[in-house]
C-alpha cells in the first residue's frame, strides 16, 4: 500500500470545506490519512485515536465529503481518486472493496496490475553490501527461474558469452577486459557472489565494474590460481555443481 497520501486545493480550500467545524475538517485530514489505496477507511478507528465525536463524520457525510458505507463507520473519501494518484502496479485493493462496490456501485476503482519492474539493476551501496534491488532467485520448474548458471552456444553473429544467468550474460571480451582492469581474484571473487545468491539483474558488464571498485578497495579477496583458459577453479566448480559439468 502506498504510504503517501495528498490533499487537493480544491477540495480542501473550499468554501463548501472551510464552512465546516474545524474539528471535522481535522478528523476529514486524518481519514484521508488512514484511507487505503481505494479511499476507505475504518472511520471509527480513527474518531477514537485523535478523540473526536462522531457527530464530524456526519457533517462530512453530510456535506458530501465522505460516504458512510455500514453501522461499523466504514467510510469512503469522495475525492479519493481526484486526490490521490497511485500507480496501478503499486496498488493494493481495499479489504472493503466489495462493500464499496455493493452500496456506492457507481464509485470506480483503480484496476490494480502487476508490477513489470520487480529486477532491477544497481551498483553496490556505500557501505559495500550488495544492493538490495538485485533480487535474489527463486526456485521454480524451469533452470533459469531456479537462478541455475548455462553455457550459451557460441555463434559467429555474437560474442561468446561465458557466465549466464537465466537471460543474462557476460562476454569473455568484457570479462578480459574487467580482469585487466581489476585483477583476476576480484573479478572472479563478485562474479561467484552474484551467481552463488543469485543476485538477478546483476550479471552485467556495468554492475561487475562498480562492484569491483568498492571491493578493490573495502573488501580482501583471496588470491586464485590463474588459468591460461581464462577461467578461475573457484568459478569452474561453481558451474559444475549448479549445471552437472557444463563448464567443464
Amino acid at each position: 500500500m502506498a504510504e503517501r497520501r495528498m490533499f487537493s486545493r480544491s477540495v480542501v480550500e473550499s468554501a463548501r470545506f472551510l464552512k465546516m467545524p474545524v474539528s471535522s475538517q481535522n478528523l476529514y485530514f486524518h481519514l484521508v490519512m488512514n484511507a487505503d489505496d481505494d479511499g476507505i477507511v475504518e472511520a471509527y478507528s480513527v474518531i477514537n485515536l485523535i478523540r473526536a465525536n462522531e457527530d464530524d463524520l456526519k457533517v462530512l457525510h453530510a456535506r458530501g465529503f465522505v460516504r458512510i458505507l455500514n453501522e461499523d463507520l466504514v467510510t469512503y473519501v469522495m475525492d479519493w481518486r481526484e486526490q490521490n494518484k497511485i500507480r496501478p502496479d503499486r496498488k493494493k485493493d481495499s479489504i472493503h472493496k466489495e462493500l464499496l462496490q455493493q452500496t456506492l456501485p457507481e464509485v470506480k476503482l483503480l484496476e490494480k496490475k502487476e508490477r513489470s519492474d520487480l529486477v532491477k539493476k544497481s551498483g553496490p551501496s556505500v557501505d559495500g553490501t550488495m544492493s538490495a534491488q538485485c533480487s535474489r532467485g527463486k526456485e521454480s520448474a524451469g533452470k533459469e527461474s531456479r537462478g541455475e548458471v548455462s553455457r550459451v552456444p557460441v555463434t559467429p553473429e555474437a560474442q561468446t558469452p561465458i557466465f549466464r544467468l537465466g537471460n543474462e550474460f557476460l562476454t569473455e571480451d568484457e570479462y578480459r577486459e574487467l580482469v585487466h582492469t581489476f585483477s583476476k581474484p576480484v573479478v572472479d571473487g563478485v562474479i561467484g557472489r552474484i551467481l552463488r545468491k543469485p543476485y538477478h539483474g546483476c550479471l552485467n558488464h556495468k554492475t561487475i565494474y562498480a562492484w569491483c571498485t568498492e571491493y578493490r578497495y573495502k573488501t580482501s579477496i583471496p588470491a586464485m590460481e590463474h588459468k591460461e583458459s581464462g577461467y578461475s577453479e573457484q568459478l569452474r566448480k561453481l558451474a559444475r555443481e549448479r549445471e552437472g559439468g557444463m563448464y567443464g
